[in-house]
């Protein structure tokens, strides 16, 4: 039965929502002495938060900031300051609910680009669900991928969400306020940025080329390899090793982290 298994699946998403913005003492507690790293990346940003009161980060590409999430564990464990950024009405709506009574985050909903003004974001046109607006992006084409690739079929069905008969009306697009990034970084991280955490399917690489780092270093950039081409992947990481970056990765995601001060 389609509508029972998702009208469960809706229950187990809201309590676990209403768990982690309710209960987050003992979220903070398991995560503090029970939890351990399972990969370079977190070992890497766990080793740099750890211990660190003032740690700061800018995530853009949020979603409900709690699903598959890489760095909740880290925000409620280790008490981050920062801003998380999510365009899409949807999941933004949870994010706040997720972070109701943390005075520590800031909330954005809009998008964040190479330029101030408004840009059009691509997402999928029949569902809201998490998987579906976790695939939006600037970037048509990085939409119209996981659409070729059988992906998007692929989890429409499992969650039994019926598809539009002509794919070319499975995507829509809307247009939402952009933030330019150097603007947004001097305005809220003008002497510390520890985080910069990126997911924005396809446009990782335009914001960290982008990124004025003659101002700014910040500590550690991790953003999602799986949409760049190998030409486009080394050109971004030469530019970060001339400013003293190492990195570590992931089948899906790279960690840059500073080897030592840079100027």
């Amino acid at each position: 039965m389609p509508n029972l298994k998702n009208y469960n699946r809706a229950i187990v998403e809201n309590f676990r929502l209403w768990y982690s913005a309710n209960f987050q003492f003992f979220i903070r507690l398991y995560l503090r002495f029970l939890w351990k790293p399972k990969n370079k990346i977190d070992e890497t940003i766990e080793r740099f938060s750890k211990g660190n009161p003032d740690f700061r980060f800018l995530q853009i590409g949020a979603n409900d900031g709690l699903t598959n999430d890489p760095i909740f564990k880290f925000i409620i464990a280790n008490n981050w300051r920062g801003i998380r950024v999510e365009p899409l009405w949807a999941p933004f709506k949870k994010l706040q609910k997720l972070h109701k009574s943390n005075k520590h985050l800031a909330l954005l909903n809009c998008l964040v680009g190479d330029q101030d003004g408004s840009q059009m974001l691509y997402q999928l046109s029949f569902s809201s669900s998490r998987w579906a607006t976790g695939i939006a992006s600037l970037k048509r084409e990085s939409l119209q991928k996981q659409i070729d690739n059988g992906y998007v079929a692929k989890r429409a069905a499992k969650n039994s969400e019926r598809l539009p008969q002509k794919t070319e009306d499975w995507i829509t697009s809307k247009e939402f306020p952009m933030m330019e990034l150097n603007a947004l970084v001097n305005a809220n991280f003008d002497k510390q940025l520890d985080l910069l955490q990126i997911d924005t399917e396809g446009y990782d690489l335009v914001l960290i080329n982008h990124l004025n780092l003659d101002k700014h270093v910040p500590l550690m950039i991790c953003f999602e390899k799986a949409h760049a081409s190998e030409a486009e992947l080394k050109a971004c990481l030469t530019r970060l090793k001339t400013f003293n970056y190492q990195f570590v990765s992931s089948d899906m995601d790279v960690l840059a982290y500073q080897s030592k001060p840079t100027k």
